[in-house]
């Protein structure tokens, strides 16, 4: 799957103001919630999402983006596929975004050319440093190697506010949650805002950095069992 946003497709000859980044994951969860969190930062664009390094590469001719944000991937194609990304857009930042600690895979991706290599349970302030850092002389061990978040007890939250926060976290509004789960939109507002004021949650972006940060949209397959089934996304 590529997504190129077409708002952003076109001119590419002068530079925007805003960072302009592609996302690149095989977890469609992970991606929609990295995006989601990025898209309330005033100095970065989301400009286009692949699930492919090949995409990737394409993507980085096509789109010139400032930085891309990918995964390792299993077979470690995403290390191999920098130096092409490179290649294909002048002045590329590359930020390996992984769940994996493999030391031998972050000091190949470093020396391939990566900007830094930041762990999936990083706060999203490490992330959104190593997205905005310049200078290649960047500390890149103390961005993969941050202090562990801090997380708020996940256990106060009631399982219905749970399902909430999920569908919160994925971008949902109240109303398509509410539909999905048989309840009224007041019925969901409540419980979004009992889990919220709860777990000290000021707006929808906190939500799905909390989401993140405590595990929750890890995996497809972990996300996939505690999101609101067939929930549709609001066009």
């Amino acid at each position: 799957m590529t997504r190129i946003y077409k708002a952003h497709a076109g001119n590419l000859t002068y530079r925007r103001p805003r960072l302009r980044v592609v996302l690149v994951d095989e977890r469609t969860i992970l991606r929609r919630g990295v995006r989601a969190m990025l898209k309330g930062e005033p100095d970065l664009e989301i400009v286009g999402e692949a699930n492919r390094v090949s995409d990737a590469i394409a993507l980085a001719r096509c789109l010139q983006p400032d930085v891309i944000v990918t995964d390792v991937f299993e077979n470690g194609s995403g290390i191999q596929a920098i130096r092409e990304m490179r290649r294909e857009c002048a002045g590329l930042r590359v930020v390996m975004l992984t769940g994996s600690r493999n030391r031998e895979w972050e000091l190949a991706a470093l020396t391939a050319g990566a900007q830094a290599y930041v762990t999936i349970d990083s706060p999203i302030e490490v992330l959104l440093r190593a997205i905005r850092a310049e200078n290649s002389d960047i500390d890149f061990l103390a961005i993969s190697r941050p202090e562990a978040p801090i997380e708020a007890p996940v256990a106060e939250i009631t399982a219905r506010e749970r399902e909430v926060l999920i569908g919160v976290a994925l971008g949902y509004s109240s109303k398509w949650i509410a539909g999905n789960l048989g309840r009224s939109v007041k019925t969901i507002e409540k419980h979004r805002f009992k889990m919220m004021h709860k777990l000290g949650l000021r707006n929808a972006a906190a939500v799905t950095r909390y989401a993140m940060d405590n595990g929750l949209l890890d995996t497809e397959s972990k996300a996939q069992e505690l999101r609101p089934a067939d929930l549709p996304r609001e066009p």
